[in-house]
């Protein structure tokens, strides 16, 4: 039965904390334990949980509003579980900041944030919702307006959690996967299928995989794919809903192809990110970015920077599987942001332009300033499309081109879509002093010289003038965000951070917490600039 807790407002006449001398219990007023309790503590809305708890009378459950900041500390702190609840034990700062004022109260067994991070889990896989990231976000939207944070600019920038799983080759992650799919049969299914199995559960599979010569490797994969193939027709009646039996067909249909009755294996080159990576994680996708690869997910961070704030605070978090390409995170984020906040400008890097990107930007009438171009850099000898004159009509669609010297033309649509041509009068042209460096080519049968471009011209040319016209300051502004970035993960390991734990739920839940406790200590800053002295309180804490 759900119940919420109101016990840290009822206060007692003599607490370990009024025992500390005068001094250290002004420290701890004045630390980041005070603030946690007043802006993340008692601003939690624990109803936004009473989904996991069942409406008929019994026990009351364990204070969601401490389970909640259990996890927020270890996620803020980078703590195993022993550490944290040690800390909860004997740490008066760790109890101060959960609402607990003195030794005696608030115990309960470490077992308890197993059963509840296990109901979080299971009701995001039934329902499609974060519960932690929803109620981070109600926090995050109080914590705006306690302090007046600005909204209307904000910058964006993601970065890569690998999931807490072994880097597997694919020899051992089949022969792993038959282990598993082994283990679910029946007694009796196990001896009728004995001949399909074989060797393969004979021993562990990592023991299997070493007892291969490298020149055997390609014929095992071989056999391999014909005794998948045979496992997954013949177990599917009585097995098919089993989620070993889902991994052993799917991983058979990504690393195997049937052609005219033969079984073949596929190319590294043919497997896409998206491949089963661990039969541990089957959410975790592999990616490799600047020569680095990684298997997990990718978390994209946006962060309030009007410069009139003297608070910025991280506005949203989301996680999805790295092989997401950036312009589909900044849609996503978007959608949410412009329904929490007031944005009309984000600051971004190349990474997030794009159709998808302009499309989701236009949606939400939010501009978007970028800090630098993608792809090769311009010759700087050559005239580009940014510094001719576009003009669309009523359409949108992409009409006149007029060169920087002040001359039209009409474009004519190519022969594939997205793609223009325009003409200009050759004799115009070839007394032009930019001549040399005009894209613009002379046709050998006509006196016409004609450019041709894409959209995808279009698109880049626009941020050039873009990036022009922002300059530095943009690029700066937007830089910031990359120590908010390292702030985030840094619990975890930093660069290329292997998170504790496995799954997009339990993930999004770390890093959204990591993110919850980089704006505690930014309040924190902002209302004691000297954490743990008595400082000056810009702003009542309520």
């Amino acid at each position: 039965m759900f119940c919420k807790n109101e016990q840290h407002d009822q206060s007692k006449m003599f607490t370990a904390v009024d025992q500390l001398p005068q001094t250290a219990r002004k420290k701890l007023e004045a630390s980041w334990a005070t603030v946690f309790y007043q802006e993340f503590f008692r601003r939690l809305d624990e109803r936004v949980f009473s989904v996991l708890y069942s409406e008929k009378k019994s026990r009351p459950n364990t204070p969601v509003n401490v389970l909640v900041g259990f996890e927020t500390l270890k996620s803020g702190f980078g703590w195993s579980d022993e550490e944290l609840y040690n800390h909860f034990l004997f740490d008066l700062q760790v109890r101060y900041a959960l609402g607990l004022r003195d030794f005696d109260e608030g115990y309960f067994d470490l077992r308890t944030v197993y059963y509840f991070r296990a109901a979080l889990v299971e009701y995001e896989q039934k329902h499609g919702i974060n519960l932690i990231q929803q109620a981070t976000e109600k926090i995050t939207d109080e914590q705006i307006r306690q302090f007046e944070v600005k909204t209307g600019m904000q910058r964006m920038d993601s970065t890569q959690l690998q999931s807490n799983i072994r880097r597997m080759s694919r020899l051992h992650l089949l022969v792993e996967i038959i282990h598993r799919l082994y283990r679910v049969l029946s007694e009796e299914d196990k001896s009728r299928h004995e001949s399909l199995f074989g060797s393969y559960v004979e021993q562990d599979s990592l023991h299997y995989c070493y007892r291969i010569a490298r020149n055997e490797v390609e014929g095992r994969m071989q056999q391999i794919g014909i005794d998948l193939a045979a496992l997954v027709e013949v177990l599917e009646p009585g097995y098919g809903h089993e989620p070993a039996y889902q991994d052993a067909r799917r991983v058979f249909g990504e690393h195997f192809r049937i052609e005219e009755g033969t079984i073949s294996i596929k190319t590294g080159k043919e497997l896409s990110g998206s491949t089963l990576q661990s039969p541990d994680d089957r959410e975790a996708t592999y990616r490799r970015k600047s020569g680095e690869s990684a298997r997990g997910y990718v978390a994209n961070i946006a962060e309030t920077c009007d410069p009139e704030n003297e608070l910025q605070l991280i506005s949203a978090m989301s996680v999805q599987p790295n092989v997401t390409d950036d312009q589909k995170l900044l849609a996503d984020d978007l959608t949410r942001l412009d329904e929490r906040t007031e944005i009309e400008e984000v600051i971004t890097d190349a990474g997030y332009t794009g159709p998808t990107a302009a499309e989701a930007l236009e949606s939400h009438q939010v501009k978007q300033k970028i800090s630098a171009i993608k792809g090769r850099k311009k010759e700087t000898d050559t005239l580009g499309l940014e510094a001719f004159e576009i003009t669309r009509d009523d359409d949108g669609k992409v009409a006149v081109l007029v060169c920087p010297r002040g001359h039209s033309s009409e474009l004519r649509d190519g022969r594939a879509a997205g793609r223009y041509s325009a003409g200009f009068d050759g004799t115009v042209c070839e007394g032009c002093p930019l001549r040399d460096r005009c894209p613009a080519k002379p046709l050998k049968r006509r006196n016409v010289c004609v450019y041709r471009f894409t959209d995808t011209d279009v698109r880049v040319a626009q941020q050039r003038r873009q990036l022009a016209e922002c300059g530095r300051e943009t690029t700066n502004r937007r830089a910031s965000v990359e120590s908010t970035v390292r702030s985030v993960i840094h619990p975890f390991g930093g660069h290329l951070c292997k998170m504790p734990v496995r799954g997009n739920a339990r993930v999004t839940a770390m890093a959204v917490l990591s993110g919850a406790m980089v704006n505690i200590r930014r309040i924190t800053r902002y209302l004691f600039p000297k954490e743990g002295t008595e400082g000056s309180l810009r702003s009542a804490i309520t």
